[in-house]
């Protein structure tokens, strides 16, 4: 699997930075950014975190 974000979507609402149990996800100038994708483990906790849906398990 393999964590998808559309940047184009996020509204800034900051969730997935919240909800990362392994602090991939930082917020930049209003907008999430996946800082350390190396260190994602997949838990999907971001995916279920994000209310507009911009982040998925593929």
């Amino acid at each position: 699997m393999a964590l998808k974000f559309k940047e184009d979507c996020c509204i800034g609402c900051g969730n997935c930075a919240e909800v990362c149990p392994v602090e991939v996800w930082e917020m930049e100038d209003g907008k999430a950014v996946m800082l350390r994708p190396d260190d994602c483990i997949e838990c999907g906790a971001c995916v279920d975190g994000c209310p507009e849906n911009c982040i998925s398990l593929e």
